[in-house]
């Protein structure tokens, strides 16, 4: 379905005064500073999970999805799993990466940005929902009552530039996928039209039961759409669909360590013979299925099994994991097993293709597959690596 526009203000009498996560200043309101929530709200409303900013506060709290006031943006996808989190990108001291803003956008995915709100020194953050590029400039759905209407276009600049390029008018960016939207975006004054590209063609195969399994979750009443590629955007490259209790073969290398992990793909054969990649955190493993170790060789593209090629991407890990250092997971999840604990500055191989795995480096729920110098395989979080 389209996206469709959805308006709600944090300042509405039926939740403003509601505490807003768990707040502890007489200040901590919806009313007063529940900007981030409220654009959640639209964007999720406007997707078709419809939830008011109230009934999202609860839903949060339940979840211990605030840290004080502040929302935990990977909580919503807990709640919302057709929700998908693509990336947080803080700009506060560069440009802001407008290319990704408007690739979202031509996705149909709306993108949530914080703002400084005032022309007065100092950063005082508000967030809004963009909706469409406007030559140099944004249509917004602003949660501090502006412009409601949703029939009308509201802009960014006008309001929040504050003098600033439209780079440097945007300091924070969060960008969330409705892995079930058709690419439209409903404009003030429009229809939507199909905006679906042909991606390639399904490719079925003999059915075979060699590999290891996963299984389709019980709660994925819709079913899962089996697809091409990781495009969203569009129906047209779905090739299967897979219903909750469904188990499929993965057909990738180490897929099954991908198995249950936020936004990650694995590539999997369904009972039909059909082949395409599958959104990980809806496959659980299988009771009584036996899964290779990572901690062994195993098999790698481009060279001998387990053993990186000599130009394999090298990372060093960020100083901002501390003194704790960071650890190697079995699977791409905090809740699995630690397979090590690497220190600052300590050097990981990259184990997958350096294309994909150069767009992931120092982004916030992106996981990288690599191997440390002890010959340990596994997960790290790719937020606390940089390029060599």
């Amino acid at each position: 379905m389209p996206f469709q526009l959805v308006y709600y203000s944090q300042n509405d009498s039926q939740w403003k005064a509601d505490k807003l996560g768990f707040g502890s200043q007489p200040s901590d309101t919806i009313g007063y500073v529940g900007c981030a929530l409220t654009s959640v709200a639209m964007v999720l409303s406007g997707h078709g999970y419809t939830v008011t900013p109230k009934a999202l506060n609860q839903k949060l709290q339940d979840a211990n999805g605030f840290a004080g006031s502040g929302i935990r943006w990977h909580s919503v996808t807990q709640l919302f799993p057709q929700m998908r989190l693509n990336s947080i990108v803080k700009c506060y001291d560069t440009p802001a990466p407008l290319d990704q803003i408007d690739a979202a956008l031509a996705a149909g995915q709306p993108a949530i940005v914080c703002v400084d709100s005032t022309p007065a020194p100092g950063l005082l953050t508000h967030y809004v929902v963009l909706i469409a590029r406007k030559g140099n400039d944004y249509l917004m759905l602003d949660p501090w009552p502006y412009q409601p209407d949703v029939t009308k276009e509201t802009y960014l600049m006008p309001r929040y530039s504050h003098g600033n390029p439209l780079q440097r008018s945007i300091v924070q960016i969060v960008l969330y996928e409705n892995i079930n939207a058709d690419g439209i975006i409903q404009l003030p004054g429009q229809k939507a039209t199909s905006t679906g590209t042909p991606q390639t063609p399904p490719t079925t195969v003999p059915v075979s039961t060699a590999g290891p399994k996963a299984r389709v979750k019980s709660d994925v009443t819709l079913g899962l759409n089996i697809r091409t590629s990781e495009d969203t955007s569009s129906k047209a490259n779905i090739v299967d669909a897979a219903h909750a209790g469904d188990v499929l073969t993965i057909v990738e290398p180490n897929g099954w360590t991908k198995i249950g992990a936020l936004n990650q793909w694995v590539k999997v054969r369904t009972k039909s013979g059909k082949e395409g990649l599958a959104a990980a955190w809806y496959l659980e493993k299988v009771p009584g299925e036996v899964y290779p170790s990572t901690a062994g060789p195993t098999p790698s593209s481009g060279g001998e099994a387990g053993v990186p090629s000599p130009s394999a991407l090298v990372v060093r890990v960020k100083a901002t994991v501390g003194k704790f250092g960071l650890k190697i997971y079995e699977t791409a999840s905090v809740k699995s097993k630690a397979l090590a604990n690497e220190p600052v500055k300590a050097r990981l191989t990259v184990l997958e293709n350096e294309a994909q795995a150069a767009r992931k480096i120092g982004a916030a729920g992106k996981w990288l597959f690599v191997q440390n110098e002890s010959g340990v395989q596994g997960f790290v979080q790719a937020e606390y690596v940089k390029k060599m």
